[in-house]
């Protein structure tokens, strides 16, 4: 979890009560979101609240008096109105993104890449275990960063390969295996 990731926990754990009207939290959220300058952390930070917001609302769907009326359950109205808001918000941010910034069809490509590495080294994985799920640990965490821009988003790729290469997690050419696949998949990401 990223530090705007626990930002958003920190401030749904205060902010949102699934028993009050959600005007109040969607105020909250669109004064928070003026804190971050960045449209890449504003999106990070509203995605984030999505995902707690709808795990919070299948788990009270799990319970709820009202599951075959619907409309008659506030806590239920609340939740819904609240992530239709959010979205808006969520759409509004996608819109600002600048080209240096990675949009959601970007983020969505890039994840299927590192997907393709992780298929693609399963062939390695065969004794190697330990090698294996720290590599996948590493790939995967890399999720957690797009709201740096591209350039450093690219470094931070290029790093973290190098310090498996220089540490022996894995060997050179499956790093360049893994280079090529992302090249491939998604072309200028690394210089």
């Amino acid at each position: 979890m990223n530090i705007i990731q626990k930002q958003a926990v920190d401030f749904y754990k205060y902010e949102f009560d699934e028993y009050n009207g959600y005007e109040d939290f969607i105020q909250c959220v669109r004064s928070q979101l003026l804190e971050y300058r960045k449209e890449t952390h504003k999106l990070e930070f509203v995605d984030h609240l999505m995902t707690l917001l709808k795990q919070d609302y299948d788990n009270h769907l799990k319970t709820c008096n009202f599951q075959k009326e619907k409309g008659q359950c506030p806590i239920n109205i609340n939740y819904e109105n609240s992530l239709f808001f959010i979205q808006n918000e969520r759409d509004e941010l996608i819109e600002n993104l600048q080209g240096i910034e990675f949009t959601m069809p970007e983020r969505n490509q890039i994840n299927e890449s590192v997907q393709k590495i992780i298929a693609d080294l399963e062939l390695i994985k065969m004794g190697q275990e330990l090698t294996y799920d720290d590599l996948v640990d590493e790939l995967n965490e890399l999720k957690e960063f797009y709201f740096l821009n591209k350039k450093n988003w690219s470094q931070m790729f290029s790093g973290k390969l190098l310090e498996m290469v220089a540490s022996g997690v894995i060997s050179e050419a499956i790093s360049k295996k893994i280079v090529a696949t992302i090249s491939e998949n998604y072309e200028g990401l690394i210089q």
